[in-house]
Formats: structure tokens, sequence, C-alpha cells
């Protein structure tokens, strides 16, 4: 009965540990994404404070809305992609 609960105990601390570094994939993730945002709010803040007239201002702010909508469209894909290839839609 002994090697039975050791040997359970094993696959559950396994399963803890490849549900461990699926979280650490997760957790560095979303710090990739807060810096890459972070540095993109900080040129188009600079970008946005450098507009000597209104046309400049309204030429960064197209450009800024273009990439934003381009960004969300990439991740849409990739969660996307991400959604449907976990075990369950397989």
């Amino acid at each position: 009965m002994f090697a039975l609960t050791d040997e359970f105990s094993r696959a559950a601390f396994a399963a803890f540990n490849a549900q461990m570094a699926q979280f650490d994939e997760c957790a560095q993730a979303v710090v990739d994404v807060a810096l890459s945002s972070l540095a993109t709010a900080t040129v188009a803040s600079n970008q946005f404070l450098s507009a000597q007239n209104t046309e400049e201002f309204f030429d960064v702010a197209t450009s800024q809305s273009q990439l934003a909508l381009g960004l969300a469209q990439a991740y849409s894909r990739e969660a996307t992609d991400a959604a449907l290839n976990k075990p369950l839609f397989r």
C-alpha cells in the first residue's frame, strides 16, 4: 500500500512542477508585454510632446492608433491560436 501512495505523491509532485513551469512561462510573457507596452507608451508620449502644431499632433495620433490596432489584431490572433491549441480542442 505504501508504494501506491508514494507513486501518487510523485505523480502529484510532477503535475505540480509542470503547472508551475506553465505559470512561470505565462508570468514571463506578461512581464514582457508590460515592458513592451511601457516602452511604446514612452515613445508615443514623447512624440505627442514634441508635436509643434495641430497637424503634427493628429499625424502622431493617427500613426499611434494604427499601431495600436495592429497590436490588437496580433494579440487576437495569438490568443485564438493559444486557445485552440489546448488539449481540450485537439
